[in-house]
């Protein structure tokens, strides 16, 4: 089953997608579950987020000026996302790699992908 993620432009085939530990990003919607006092497992940064459905991982892309979407394969043991309430639709693992750059640029805008653009970058923008 392919596996998609969606995030910071400019990666390329064989560059590996590492959780918010390793990286210092502020960019998660992790961010939002602290803020809101979450259950922990959504508020974990010790993981990254894959996809099997392409139009999610786009939306995720899309909380990145000019976000881009790739094609993955994990890095070791995948396990269905808790937070996630689709089964089968969002899996968390150690690392991922990218296989390929499927859309370098995502400019994909709804009501529900700017909606949870304004929940990953905080009260500010409310």
């Amino acid at each position: 089953m392919p596996y998609f993620h969606g995030g910071h432009p400019g990666l390329r085939p064989g560059d590996r997608i590492l959780p918010p530990d390793t990286t210092g990003t502020t960019r998660r919607l992790s961010a939002y579950a602290d803020e809101v006092n979450g259950p922990a497992y959504a508020r974990r940064t010790d993981i990254v987020y894959l996809t099997t459905d392409r139009g999610v991982a786009s939306a995720y892309a899309a909380f990145y000026p000019d976000g881009a979407l790739y094609r993955v394969e994990p890095d070791g043991d995948v396990e269905p996302d808790p937070d996630c309430s689709g089964p089968g639709l969002s899996w968390q693992c150690p690392a991922a790699t990218v296989v390929a750059v499927v859309d370098p640029a995502v400019l994909y805008r709804t009501k529900t992908s700017a909606r949870w653009l304004r929940l990953v970058e905080g009260p500010a923008s409310r």
